[in-house]
């Protein structure tokens, strides 16, 4: 095992509990006293954006060789705001989802758009389209947490199907 495989172990870690919090947290879909659609929506939305994530780190697992210790939490940044930002948005057992939803939405909203910056840190040979709807999914997501407004959270999902094509488009390439 090379040292930048051994090293990309701690980040993925990191993403594979976030993804487990908030795979557990499917069965709130199927109990109808806690079904929540802009709930549903963001579990959905966190969810992919996790896989991708996991996906993506895949390309920087080659610059962790030779890298200082400094610059390797730089590296796990990314995967830390991810699983803060799930533990924000994941009820505990015996909450109402709607009211732990709405209550948590500002602190979420902003750990997912410092989440999204965090991207910047990083160079994925993406074009100045995607950097540009990069920030203004940014922009957007610190408007919905600074509302607070439930349709934000329709507005946001929307925005993220339109994206997940042009990621789509730029992994292939």
């Amino acid at each position: 095992m090379e040292s930048s495989e051994y090293l990309s172990f701690i980040p993925l870690l990191i993403y594979g509990l976030a993804i487990a919090d908030l795979l557990s947290e499917w069965k709130r879909l199927f109990d109808k006293t806690q079904w929540y659609f802009p709930y549903l929506l963001t579990t959905i939305v966190l969810t992919e954006l996790a896989i991708y994530n996991v996906f993506i780190y895949a390309n920087l697992i080659s610059e962790l060789e030779g890298t200082s210790y400094l610059s390797y939490l730089k590296y796990i940044l990314p995967p830390f705001l991810f699983l803060l930002m799930v533990s924000s948005f994941t009820p505990e057992k015996g909450d109402d989802t709607k009211e732990y939803f709405i209550r948590n939405m500002r602190i979420y909203l902003l750990l997912m758009a410092v989440f999204i910056a965090s991207h910047f840190l990083f160079d994925f040979k993406e074009g100045r389209f995607v950097i540009t709807l990069r920030t203004l999914m940014i922009v957007a997501v610190l408007l919905g947490a600074i509302l607070r407004k439930v349709w934000m959270i329709y507005v946001l999902s929307l925005l993220w199907f339109i994206l997940i094509f042009i990621r789509l488009n730029v992994i292939s390439t």
